[in-house]
């Protein structure tokens, strides 16, 4: 009775000890699984990026509409309110998030621009009303509002202006593959291909009264 019944007992644990085996495998194998297909997928970031008041996220090569505005945003008011002794400061700022290929270009016209600063002590401060996007680009931004030089003498010039950023996300970095400034409101695509088709309308006038 004895030995059947340590028979008994080890044939259950033998049988118990493959099915844990198995368990120990499907577990082991599903671990990888989630593993692989982790090591694939972008990591999702949740920050809160400068002249943002509420979260936003930002992966390897995409962000969510809020950060990349918050970021065009920013680089307008970098650009827009300069001083003679903060024009260096805004030049180390900007630096580090141009894209190689304008990083060189766009780094002597603002050390051109510095010297004129300090040259004439003009201070230059904008004010941003709105930020679009294009859109066709979706990578642009048109970040417009008013703005105002003042010089030493305490004139000030007050004028519209609006700056154009092409902006990227690449390696969850912020990165500027343009910029451009312009009087006036945004010129959007939209904007420049009515402008076209109104200069295509009067030409084909002009063309039909001289024939």
């Amino acid at each position: 009775m004895l030995l059947s019944n340590l028979k008994n007992s080890f044939d259950g644990m033998r049988g118990e000890n493959k099915f844990l085996r198995l368990i120990l495998f499907a577990m082991t194998v599903a671990l990888i699984a989630s593993s692989c297909s982790a090591m694939k997928k972008d990591q999702i970031i949740t920050v809160v990026p400068p002249t943002l008041t509420e979260t936003a996220w930002v992966s390897k090569t995409q962000s969510s509409s809020e950060y990349t505005t918050a970021w065009a945003m920013y680089v307008g008011m970098l650009l827009g309110n300069v001083t003679p002794e903060n024009a260096t400061i805004i030049k180390d700022a900007l630096g580090p998030i141009l894209h190689p290929d304008i990083y060189q270009s766009t780094m002597e016209v603002l050390d051109k621009q510095i010297f004129q600063i300090r040259q004439d002590r003009v201070t230059l401060s904008f004010e941003p009303q709105k930020v679009l996007r294009d859109t066709v680009n979706e990578h642009r931004f048109f970040i417009t509002g008013n703005s105002v030089s003042e010089g030493p003498a305490g004139g000030k010039r007050r004028s519209n202006r609006t700056y154009e950023v092409d902006l990227q996300i690449k390696n969850y970095k912020p990165v500027i593959t343009w910029i451009s400034t312009n009087t006036g409101d945004a010129r959007t695509q939209d904007v420049i291909d009515r402008e076209a088709k109104k200069a295509q309308k009067i030409k084909e006038r002009e063309e039909r009264r001289r024939g």
